[in-house]
């Protein structure tokens, strides 16, 4: 004879490995949505029909739209970090790192094409507006500091001549971030030469005399 669930006992928990593929597959579907639709015009129901799974699915991993998004593009975010740390492993001068960090931007740029628009609308439109600013500062500020570390390395080994790195990479950010948003409004432009070209002429004036490029 069957014994009936008893009604006070707790819900247990996936296990680790089904709840890992359950979450990645929740924020797959939702990334598509969300790019697809922007953030405010896709709904928990939009998630739960791309994902394939129930709404009391979604519901156990995440408790609203806000945290699922957040979630979303920090797991983006991380895997594009791995991608750039393997492309520096393989990198021997301070140069081909800047060069392999300019390159993952602009793969970045065309994978995530209206990923900058899809933050400020969460930005602007989230209850956990300023949670969701302090999240992307934070982020932004550990990018920085990678890159401001190779410049360092640079300097160190004669590499590149003595600047300010720290200031020096947050134009060099800031030109990306543009570029990014330059990409969604003149699409017929072409994004690796114009990181080339601005690469390299960084690069001219940051090496040191009688160092070749």
């Amino acid at each position: 004879m069957k014994h009936s669930a008893d009604p006070g006992r707790k819900r247990m928990s996936p296990k680790v490995d089904v709840a890992d593929e359950r979450r990645a597959q929740i924020m797959q579907a939702a990334l598509a949505c969300f790019t697809r639709k922007g953030y405010n015009n896709t709904t928990m129901d939009d998630i739960v029909a791309e994902s394939g799974l129930s709404k009391g699915s979604l519901y156990w991993y995440f408790k609203s739209k806000d945290d699922l998004f957040a979630a979303a593009i920090m797991s983006l975010l991380m895997d594009i970090g791995q991608e750039v740390f393997a492309a520096l492993e393989q990198c021997t001068t301070a140069s081909d790192k800047l060069r392999a960090m300019a390159q993952s931007m602009v793969d970045f740029c065309k994978e995530a094409e209206g990923f900058f628009s899809l933050v400020l609308e969460f930005w602007v439109s989230s209850s956990r507006r300023e949670e969701a600013g302090q999240l992307w500062g934070d982020m932004l500020v550990q990018y920085k500091d990678i890159v401001v570390g190779i410049i360092e390395e640079g300097i160190r080994n004669g590499e590149f001549k003595a600047v300010d790195a720290e200031q020096l990479v947050w134009a060099i950010m800031a030109a990306y971030d543009g570029l990014a948003v330059y990409i969604t409004l003149v699409p017929d432009m072409d994004l690796d030469q114009v990181s080339q070209v601005f690469i390299e002429t960084l690069l001219s004036g940051l090496i040191a005399d009688g160092r070749e490029q």
